[in-house]
């Protein structure tokens, strides 16, 4: 009992010791390429809405992620003429939470979708248990408008077992055959939220027992890694 409540004590003081970044974590496409492990976006055209999966998906290119690392009006377009088919975006992000930890994700789209039958973007959010695009949202611009989805419940079935979250968007309204569907990109981010403690890890540990008094004090000293968030007032 000595023993686990003093681990407990020196988990909870390094822990404390070592706050330096808050619970809120924002993954973008900066600097990111083909050759890159982590985020991904890709590009296709399709009637309906493939699953991530799908082997119509195409990678965009080096040059073409460059386009959607920031937001500053250097867009990635997608055109598409065939009649009846949508212009579409896949957003691959790679969440470093453990999903058990994560208390709300955040989607956003950054972009534009021009058609014969009118402008608009549709974004939605891939639920891998129900292995269904879920949660849509919409925009109705002709021009740069940012577009969001918030979730809050069932966090995990939107976290796949590789740790991604995966993001849809797609022109409102089809091509015509004669009249292209377009889909403009200018930047696309997913923001996780997390309860407290999200990564923790032993670096070193040691034995510090006291066997120079009596009764024997038996402790076990941690070095660790760790991150977490408190509230403290906003005072950091």
């Amino acid at each position: 009992m000595l023993t686990r409540q003093k681990m407990v004590e020196e988990v909870n003081r390094i822990v404390r010791q070592n706050r330096n970044k808050p619970n809120e974590t924002l993954y973008y496409f900066a600097g990111v390429g083909q050759t890159t492990g982590t985020h991904k976006a890709y590009h296709s055209d399709s009637a309906n809405e493939p699953a991530p999966d799908h082997v119509g998906w195409n990678e965009l290119s080096n040059v073409d992620y460059e386009k959607i690392w920031y937001s500053d009006d250097n867009r990635y377009s997608k055109s598409h003429n065939v009649n009846g088919e949508y212009a579409l975006m896949l957003f691959r992000f790679k969440i470093d939470s453990r999903e058990k930890t994560v208390k709300k994700i955040v989607l956003a789209f950054e972009g534009y979708g021009t058609a014969p039958a009118g402008n608009g973007v549709i974004i939605k959010v891939w639920n891998h248990v129900a292995s269904a695009w879920q949660n849509a949202q919409s925009g109705t611009g002709g021009a740069d408008e940012t577009i969001s989805i918030t979730l809050t419940s069932s966090l995990t079935d939107y976290i796949d077992d590789s740790g991604y979250v995966w993001l849809l968007a797609k022109t409102t309204n089809p091509s015509d055959g004669i009249t292209p569907a377009i889909l403009y990109c200018d930047y696309a981010c997913c923001t996780v939220t997390v309860n407290g403690i999200t990564y923790l890890d032993i670096v070193s540990y040691r034995d510090a027992d006291r066997v120079d008094v009596k009764p024997f004090i038996f402790r076990t000293e941690f070095t660790l890694k760790s991150w977490s968030f408190e509230d403290i007032g906003g005072v950091f």
